[in-house]
């Protein structure tokens, strides 16, 4: 675990390397079904990221699962590296943005997810 963001107050675990604290900050997420599916709206007041640096999500970075010992690795046994966000856009390889959206933005804002 390296580089996860906790709002409002939630807690980092104790292995967590570096956590991003926003404790002040309230994102305030709702999740709304529509016709056409789920919408999360957020606001952000500071662009995610913003703190430091961090790194692309790979194989070598996430070691071995623990209850198996396995690697993660694809379906034909080559490294992952995740070049994508949640909603399929690409990560920046060099400094991708925290969680499962890259570069989302600040203020309101509404994903179909």
């Amino acid at each position: 675990m390296d580089g996860n963001v906790f709002f409002q107050g939630a807690k980092s675990s104790t292995h967590e390397k570096d956590p991003i604290l926003r404790s002040s900050s309230n994102p305030a997420p709702v999740l709304v079904e529509k016709n056409d599916g789920f919408y999360l709206t957020m606001t952000l007041d500071t662009a995610l990221g913003s703190e430091r640096p961090s790194q692309p999500v790979t194989s070598a970075r996430l070691g071995k699962a623990s209850t198996s010992g396995c690697a993660f690795e694809n379906p034909d046994g080559s490294p992952i590296t995740i070049g994508t966000d949640y909603l399929g856009k690409p990560r920046n390889a060099a400094n991708p943005t925290p969680g499962p959206f890259e570069s989302p933005g600040t203020g309101t804002l509404t994903m179909k997810v």
